[in-house]
């Protein structure tokens, strides 16, 4: 059953709960710690986008089309939708091809400008480039471009661009293919239900460079490369995941995800983590993973800079009179 991961506090008084689960795996996959349901069922929405990446590796279409690391990050990413974002996704289409018009994500406001409180004077919230998936977007089309395929139709599931996409997330999750659920994505791709144990194990992998092959293998540490390399390529400035990158430079892969889920590897020690928020609702999402990695004895968020933002945040109000604040409160328990 879940469990309640975080309270909401209005003054000193309990206002509301998130409930939610945690799954950590070892090594060698196995589960040591967990909260509520380690194989709770979700989406994985985002947090899926490094191992969408893989086939575009696989096949020769990344060396084909030049792509660099920085152009490889931003395809694993939910990228803020600056003007640097979009130049490099540009370059990616570019590259390959294919055109702005060819992206099929849609477009919304841009997420640099949400966090900002800026709103949109050029239409920048009616620019496809500035959707936080068209990196990953990009990724598809220079694929399905490579492949031969009909652009136009590159989302199709049943097209072989997005069935190798399936297969290269059913290997590196470690799920049977005919029991993952398929749904369509914020951004009209597919999308993958399984049980929540099988991010914690995926991520795991990104982060050991464990594929199921040698090439599958030499794969993962590029992906993972240029993610460390270029953290801010597939997140942004502000953001959790680069929060998360800069607190442990070199020794962690992660990527959070819609509806509150969230995938983090480490090397040393090498472990997976997964957590899910079960109401989707981000705000417990940051304090709740803190708080799993402090219980796991990897960080003291008081002293970590990069994380004191998002653990256990103030709240204020639209006059910015502090009103309350998000508190994790849970408990690992071993396996």
């Amino acid at each position: 059953m879940p469990e309640i991961v975080a309270k909401v506090y209005r003054g000193e008084r309990e206002e509301s709960v998130h409930y939610g689960s945690v799954a950590v795996v070892d090594k060698n996959g196995k589960l040591t710690h967990y909260v509520g349901d380690p194989e709770f069922f979700t989406y994985v929405r985002s947090s899926s986008k490094p191992f969408q990446l893989i086939p575009l590796i696989e096949t020769g279409a990344a060396d084909k089309y030049g792509f660099n690391n920085k152009q490889i990050s931003i395809m694993c990413g939910s990228h803020a939708g600056t003007d640097h974002h979009t130049a490099v996704v540009k370059a990616n289409l570019e590259a390959a091809g294919n055109r702005i018009e060819d992206l099929r994500c849609g477009t919304h406001w841009p997420l640099f400008m949400q966090m900002n409180n800026e709103y949109p004077r050029h239409n920048e919230h009616k620019d496809p480039l500035r959707h936080n998936c068209s990196g990953k977007h990009s990724g598809f089309l220079a694929l399905a471009r490579f492949l031969g395929e009909d652009i136009s139709q590159y989302l199709n599931p049943d097209l072989q661009t997005q069935r190798l996409v399936f297969d290269a997330v059913a290997r590196m999750y470690g799920y049977p293919k005919d029991k993952i659920k398929i749904g369509i994505d914020g951004c009209s791709a597919p999308n993958f239900g399984l049980p929540l144990i099988h991010t914690a194990i995926a991520f795991k992998k990104l982060a050991l460079g464990e594929g199921d092959s040698a090439e599958i293998s030499k794969i993962l540490v590029r992906i993972k490369k240029a993610m460390t390399e270029f953290p801010e390529m597939f997140s942004g400035e502000g953001r959790f995941d680069l929060a998360i990158m800069r607190t442990f430079p070199g020794n962690v892969i992660c990527k959070g995800g819609a509806e509150a889920i969230q995938g983090i590897g480490f090397i040393d020690p090498p472990i997976g983590i997964a957590v899910k928020i079960h109401d989707g609702n981000a705000r417990a999402l940051y304090s709740v993973c803190i708080e799993v990695i402090k219980q796991l004895c990897l960080v003291d968020p008081e002293k970590a800079e990069h994380f004191m933002p998002f653990y256990n945040p103030e709240i204020r109000n639209y006059a910015n009179l502090l009103t309350g604040r998000i508190s994790a409160e849970l408990s690992l328990k071993k396996a």
